[in-house]
């Protein structure tokens, strides 16, 4: 691909994903002259990623707690990992071909949210373990022993965006992290309760992850992860506490949100199905600001937004929890 288209189409995907040009460059797939390549490339990985942001995403989109009527179990679970906690740090994601980096101001502090440091427990994504530093703080390496796909925390400012190399540099979270290369009982048992993806919602799910932080200003529609809404709106002031619950199986999965800056359903459906950086052969059988649905082949992804008062957040009259009949 000549140069220059390169850096067009870096720079038209650094719009929607707000990268750095070298790292959106990177990411370009070489593709025939004169054609515009998939999703930007957003979606162009190994087998191994592609596997890993699947099985990454009920952990990343697991957050607080669901109301009672929505409240499932098993979700709760992959939201006591924590892992989800990067997302409300004003990170970028930033999609390669061998690894998923994470671009945030501090990494050494999000790596604790990621990975393990008491030896083994719930906390962080299963299996995943710290490999080496990069530069002088430049980047944390981490792979994922289930899969052996990669995981990079990026330094990035977006301050200074062209600083590459942290001003100073202190691992302390990073030598905490456990190293050794077996999962222990409870991550075992942590990463057994995900259930079985289909091919092609592992797909769905893999290029949702790869777009939580995607927006277009222009366009008026963010996805923010799902809660940190970055589009000047109107604050959702009837709404309780922030939640995020992603839960399913094989085919057919629900993602479910709300809080004061949750952002439209509508809008996640955008950032999955647009011309430009959407997930190739996905549509949207319905989008609307509360709920919407997208589907890719066989597999269907359901969006909804709850906005709920805090009060029901402590009412159990009348609610029974999941899987439990009413008395």
């Amino acid at each position: 691909m000549p140069e220059t288209s390169r850096k067009h189409f870096a720079d038209l995907r650094g719009q929607f994903t707000g990268e750095p040009r070298s790292l959106a460059a990177r990411a370009i797939p070489r593709i025939t002259p004169g054609t515009t390549p998939p999703a930007l490339g957003l979606d162009t990985c190994n087998p191994a990623q592609k596997r890993f942001r699947a099985f990454a995403a009920p952990f990343l989109l697991n957050a607080g707690t669901a109301p009672i009527r929505l409240r499932n179990a098993h979700a709760q679970l992959a939201s006591s990992s924590g892992a989800s906690r990067i997302g409300w740090s004003n990170v970028v994601v930033s999609p390669q071909y061998n690894d998923l980096s994470i671009l945030a101001e501090d990494p050494d502090h999000l790596v604790q949210c990621l990975a393990d440091t008491t030896g083994d427990s719930i906390y962080g994504i299963p299996g995943l373990r710290p490999v080496g530093v990069e530069g002088r703080g430049d980047a944390l390496l981490m792979k994922h022993l289930p899969t052996a796909a990669w995981l990079r925390m990026r330094y990035h400012s977006h301050y200074t965006p062209k600083l590459r190399t942290p001003p100073w540099f202190f691992p302390t979270n990073w030598r905490r992290l456990r190293r050794d290369l077996v999962l222990g009982p409870q991550e075992r048992n942590a990463h057994d309760t995900i259930p079985p993806m289909g091919e092609d919602a592992m797909d769905l799910l893999a290029g949702l992850v790869a777009r939580l932080t995607c927006r277009h200003e222009e366009e008026q529609w963010a996805v923010g992860w799902l809660i940190s809404d970055p589009i000047p709106r109107p604050y959702h002031q009837q709404s309780g506490f922030d939640f995020i619950q992603l839960w399913g199986g094989q085919d057919h999965w629900t993602l479910q949100w709300g809080g004061y800056g949750s952002v439209p359903a509508s809008d996640v459906a955008r950032a999955l199905t647009h011309p430009v950086v959407g997930i190739l052969g996905a549509r949207a059988t319905r989008s609307g600001e509360t709920r919407a649905e997208v589907h890719l082949r066989k597999a269907c992804l359901t969006l909804e937004v709850h906005h709920v008062p805090r009060s029901e957040y402590f009412a159990r009259a009348n609610h029974a929890e999941p899987g439990e009949a009413k008395r």
